[in-house]
């Protein structure tokens, strides 16, 4: 693949995304002396500097697609909703020069993001971030996040792409993600699913795990159990069952539901039951989207 970086510069971007254990590791596949008192932002440069061209090609070679794809899979991941950090909001500075503004909000941390690909800079966009990775050039998470929009707000097209390899399956990860009211959904994902709902119906699943698990707020211990579901057949839970429509039945793979300790104890589930139950949809900062505030629980 033709680019306009030297593979130094772009193995300086790609690194970032690596730990401090992943460069030791590095050195010690390629026999690299002396690098145990570095930081990390030195290992990198001393990385770099220790080896031939040759072996920064077979490094490039060895690390470039897993690097890449694992911080797609997190952008992805953060678009589904499914990520410890959720995207609050994505604004479009500057249409003319494609520049935009993300804001990505953790438990108790806030993460800033900026982009702008450009057919001018499209061999190395524009761009800033606050996590460490990015605010060293690497391309994070974030990025990818902002690629994905820049390219559904058609900034840019996939085959002008020349500075990193793409996993094979790009297109198909994106093909359901569009732009719905300035934020990035994708069609396709679990959460877009339940997230049309404040209350479902599961008609039918099969429990494939139960863990028992201890609240404690203030003094006030709470036994509640978190089941995961398989082959979830479910639909909006009605307020009468003459609003039954087939068609708005749908299916999902998995499924997560918390279970009070009262409403467990109705019965003796074990793992391969099929079960009935209504509860919230919720996104839960840890396990993503799931079931609360669940009634009806039962065996069928």
């Amino acid at each position: 693949m033709s680019k306009k970086l030297d593979d130094k510069t772009y193995m300086k971007y790609l690194l970032q995304s690596l730990n401090i254990d992943g460069l030791k590791s590095i050195c010690r596949d390629f026999d690299i002396k002396g690098y145990s008192k570095f930081k990390k932002s030195e290992l990198i440069d001393f990385v770099l500097d220790s080896l031939a061209e040759e072996e920064l090609k077979d490094l490039l070679t060895q690390k470039e697609l897993d690097i890449i794809s694992s911080e797609i899979e997190i952008a992805v991941k953060k678009i589904n909703g499914e990520d410890r950090e959720s995207i609050n909001n994505i604004k479009i500075v500057n249409d003319k020069n494609h520049e935009i503004e993300l804001k990505f909000k953790g438990f108790n941390w806030e993460v800033g993001s900026y982009l702008s690909i450009t057919p001018n800079n499209i061999h190395d966009p524009e761009r800033d971030c606050d996590c460490r990775v990015g605010s060293n050039m690497g391309l994070c998470n974030h990025f990818w996040v902002g690629f994905i929009y820049s390219l559904k707000k058609n900034y840019i097209k996939l085959s002008d792409w020349k500075l990193t390899t793409l996993p094979k399956d790009f297109g198909k990860k994106v093909e359901n993600i569009v732009i719905k009211d300035g934020s990035l959904i994708n069609e396709g994902a679990v959460s877009s699913l339940l997230a049309k709902h404040k209350r479902i119906t599961i008609y039918e699943a099969a429990i494939t795990d139960i863990e028992e698990k201890e609240d404690d707020f203030q003094g006030n211990i709470t036994t509640y159990y978190l089941i995961t579901l398989k082959d979830i057949e479910y639909g909006p839970q009605l307020k009468k069952k003459s609003d039954y429509r087939k068609e708005d039945i749908e299916n999902i793979d998995k499924l997560i539901i918390r279970a009070s300790e009262n409403l467990y104890s109705n019965d003796k589930f074990k793992l391969g039951d099929k079960i009935t139950c209504n509860g919230g949809v919720n996104k839960d900062r840890i396990l993503g989207f799931m079931l609360k505030r669940v009634t009806g629980l039962k065996k069928i």
